[in-house]
């Protein structure tokens, strides 16, 4: 009998909403605290962009971020997942910059010790299995990698869960993931919060002074700048630049997702876009783009953009 089997990932993975839909993919969320207002962030396109509108930008509320905790996570998985499907792979964001991986793992062993009188009680025989998987990456090298699980469980509908799992870890160690801040003072204040040092106290203020932004790659887990390039504009079309140079090299799964710390279509009129849009056609890349998380967005800053590949 075919396993059913499900993908499961946080909420800052940076897919579009129709994307996630299409394929069932689930989404765990991550809590926010926006000064003294709790909200989830699942993913609404509509809800992110109300967040970015009132609460992202300002720099005098204090906002945190948490994931859903050990207790919430295995609830959530016994009272629905391990009775609508058989197998489940759980992807989260870097381990190194969030809890997720950690609560997930905990939760894994507590879930595979106790599933099974829930489904008996649903007339489910078949045994549940379940893999927490840290991806290593961020935002929209998260959305790379579940592309490709989805993809291959779409066009290998009968392949084994194991098979599947070990595939896309061997995958997810040659996704490349940018991102490009706008203002400098996010990352400085609250990213550095999630242990992100990647821009330091010297850094901040000669980037204020001179205008220069850096590219942040986030690979194997760590966080470096690769280049700084005076100007966000400037900097945003050498990304472009680079992903061009990656599609004509070859990519080991044709798309590249991006994402943008406020209204998507705001990307399509950025220099650089245009000329990568061509050769994306011209080599058949899937191209997905979509709202930045709100739970990323806090940290990163409004008007930050992101753009993540796997690589041969």
């Amino acid at each position: 009998m075919t396993q059913k089997i499900g993908l499961v990932v946080d909420s800052t993975c940076d897919l579009p909403r129709s994307f996630i839909d299409q394929h069932g993919i689930e989404i765990m969320p991550i809590n926010m605290h926006l000064g003294t207002i709790l909200k989830k962030d699942t993913r609404d396109p509509d809800e992110t962009m109300e967040i970015y509108r009132r609460y992202v930008g300002q720099k005098d509320i204090e906002i945190t971020t948490a994931p859903m905790s050990v207790k919430a996570i295995k609830d959530w998985f016994l009272d629905q997942l391990v009775l609508k499907y058989d197998r489940v792979l759980v992807i989260t964001g870097s381990s190194t910059r969030s809890a997720t991986f950690e609560n997930a793992s905990k939760a894994s062993f507590m879930i595979l010790s106790s599933y099974k009188e829930h489904r008996k009680a649903a007339g489910l025989d078949e045994q549940f299995a379940m893999r927490v998987m840290d991806s290593k990456t961020l935002f929209t090298g998260l959305a790379v990698t579940l592309y490709e699980a989805a993809r291959v469980l779409k066009t290998q509908e009968d392949i084994l869960f194991d098979k599947l799992r070990q595939h896309i870890e061997n995958f997810s160690q040659n996704v490349r993931s940018f991102l490009i801040p706008q203002d400098l003072y996010f990352l400085r204040s609250r990213a550095s919060q999630k242990g992100d040092k990647s821009v330091g106290w010297f850094s901040y203020q000669m980037g204020g002074m001179l205008d220069m932004k850096p590219i942040l790659e986030a690979y194997h887990g760590e966080t470096n700048a690769v280049a700084k390039v005076r100007g966000y504009e400037n900097a945003v079309k050498k990304l472009f630049e680079m992903a061009t140079d990656a599609i004509a090299a070859g990519l080991k799964t044709r798309v590249v997702c991006m994402s943008y710390g406020g209204n998507p279509e705001e990307v399509k009129d950025f220099p650089g876009y245009a000329e990568f849009m061509q050769a994306a056609q011209a080599n058949k890349v899937d191209v997905l783009l979509s709202v930045m998380s709100t739970s990323a967005g806090v940290h990163v800053g409004p008007g930050a953009f992101s753009l993540a590949y796997c690589e041969k």
